[in-house]
């Protein structure tokens, strides 16, 4: 049985639903094509070269050998989260505490940005990926706050 405070919740969110799904999914196609041009360790907009070796996202995928595309599954928008495999375990680390916009914590579904490196929930996953929830916020500001944390996160270090 869900308790009053669950289903008022659930209720106000569902008021919503509707703006923020459209909004999250175009936000996150853009951002994912954004950092796709950046994978493979290449330079790209301002994001520094040898940060990112991969981005998956449904967008970004074509048809399988089976002939699938999630074009046709996910007509209606793409997913709003999304995974990145950094090229560098303390990148990954470094990341979700170097981001204005972007709050460090693993949860889904809310209106703001989230970010996490998953090795900090599984210890199985690999210590390079990062996962994403894109929430609300106007995609060149996302945009921006990432290429200011990938060009902080690879500045060089004094050694003391």
């Amino acid at each position: 049985m869900m308790g009053s405070l669950e289903s008022w919740l659930l209720l106000r969110s569902l008021r919503t639903l509707h703006l923020r799904v459209p909004r999250q999914s175009e936000t996150a196609a853009g951002l994912t094509e954004w950092l796709s041009h950046a994978a493979g360790g290449r330079k790209w907009d301002g994001i520094p070269a040898g940060v990112i070796d991969k981005v998956w996202h449904s967008s970004l995928q074509g048809t399988d050998s089976r002939g699938f595309s999630p074009r046709y599954q996910l007509e209606g928008g793409w997913n709003p989260t999304f995974s990145i495999l950094l090229t560098d375990s303390e990148y990954a680390r470094l990341l979700p505490h170097s981001l204005q916009y972007f709050v460090p914590a693993t949860s889904l579904g809310g209106v703001e940005s989230l970010i996490e490196q998953r090795a900090t929930v599984d210890p199985s996953a690999d210590p390079r990926l990062v996962r994403i929830s894109v929430g609300v916020e106007d995609l060149e500001d996302l945009k921006e706050d990432l290429r200011r944390a990938f060009q902080a996160i690879t500045r060089p270090r004094a050694k003391l």
